[in-house]
């Protein structure tokens, strides 16, 4: 039987500008679903989403895995593999006007 974890980063979150998640330690998961549910966001906003990884839960780099634009409210999610041992999400919205997300990362073994 295959293990898995599903952890909610941030709920509810309200922010204009930029947003990185919690950082979660999943060095024991082979893949990752990172979701982003858009709550609230204004008729002329657009959300950008990026994964990034750590060795160490401190310095962070881009994994290469982003989001398609966010425009409307909405469920949206990536997969993620072979990544190193902690997961985060940088949200960045394009104007200073505030979103409204909750983020989730869903792991497995």
């Amino acid at each position: 039987m295959r293990q898995f974890y599903t952890v909610v980063l941030d709920r509810m979150k309200e922010f204009g500008g930029t947003l990185a998640s919690e950082p979660y330690e999943c060095g024991w998961a082979s893949e990752a679903q990172v979701w982003v549910k858009l709550q609230k966001i204004g008729p002329d906003q657009a959300l950008h989403g990026k994964v990034q990884m750590s060795v160490d839960g401190i310095a962070w780099a881009d994994e290469g895995t982003e989001f398609p634009l966010m425009k409307e409210p909405g469920d949206f999610f990536v997969r993620v593999r072979e990544f190193g041992g902690w997961l985060r999400l940088v949200l960045t919205t394009e104007k200073a006007s505030p979103v409204e997300v909750t983020t989730a990362i869903a792991l497995k073994e």
